[in-house]
């Protein structure tokens, strides 16, 4: 746990450099390990990927993950209303719309997309990522630090921040490690940076990608029964 108390006034300042194009997707079920698979099923469609600054690939989520603090053992079962989304610069946003009915092939599922929506960052004060993942990652306290000192370098005033359960991402060259992350008490612009900007690595593996939450009391439960 980090805590930092101050009642400094906050700021509402809103940025759309960076959009989530948002798909309905089609498809039963995917594997609860699906990141690496995903990238490559995006970068074989699009290959310039690699060279987007600021680019993200959201991994895809069903209603048991248990919003990011739980995730099931092999497989995740998606629901009619399962979204992918990809954050990226606006100016390649119409570029990702191609994927509007088609099927890409993640691992040995396949998934299809259909009505892309671009969707601005979310003003708010508290922001979740199910996955990040830093260099110093052995503790708790660690870990926090390393958050910590990354989010200095990007000029990002932390109050509050509260880490949870572990996740392994599988890479061909090696196995990334994160933990859940959620922030609170953020300013408003340095909440729209984090939500542009990401932290850690894997971006294009589902890691370091933040998303509105609406308050620190459920993940302050499940992290007190654990």
């Amino acid at each position: 746990m980090y805590w930092e108390d101050d009642d400094q006034e906050k700021q509402k300042k809103s940025s759309e450099k960076i959009v989530d194009i948002s798909f309905k997707v089609n498809c039963n079920k995917i594997a609860a390990d699906h990141a690496y698979d995903l990238f490559q099923a995006v970068s074989k469609r699009f290959p310039k990927i690699n060279t987007i600054d600021n680019l993200a690939i959201h991994s895809v989520h069903g209603a048991e993950s248990g919003a990011g603090w739980e995730r099931p053992e092999t497989e995740i079962y998606l629901s009619k209303r399962t979204r992918f989304c990809i954050r990226t610069p606006i100016e390649y946003s119409e570029e990702f719309h191609d994927l509007d009915g088609e099927t890409l092939k993640i691992g040995k599922y396949e998934m299809s997309f259909s009505k892309p929506t671009i969707k601005k960052l979310g003003i708010t004060d508290t922001l979740f990522c199910r996955t990040v993942v830093v260099d110093n990652n052995n503790s708790e306290e660690e870990f926090l630090k390393d958050v910590s000192l990354s989010l200095a370098e990007m000029s990002i005033s932390v109050k509050k921040m509260l880490c949870g359960k572990e996740h392994i991402i599988q890479t061909p060259n090696k196995a990334l490690i994160g933990k859940t992350l959620l922030i609170t008490d953020l300013e408003k612009h340095d909440s729209i940076k984090l939500q542009e900007l990401g932290i850690g690595i894997g971006k294009l593996f589902g890691c370091g990608i933040f998303l509105p939450h609406k308050s620190i009391a459920p993940v302050a439960i499940s992290k007190s029964n654990e």
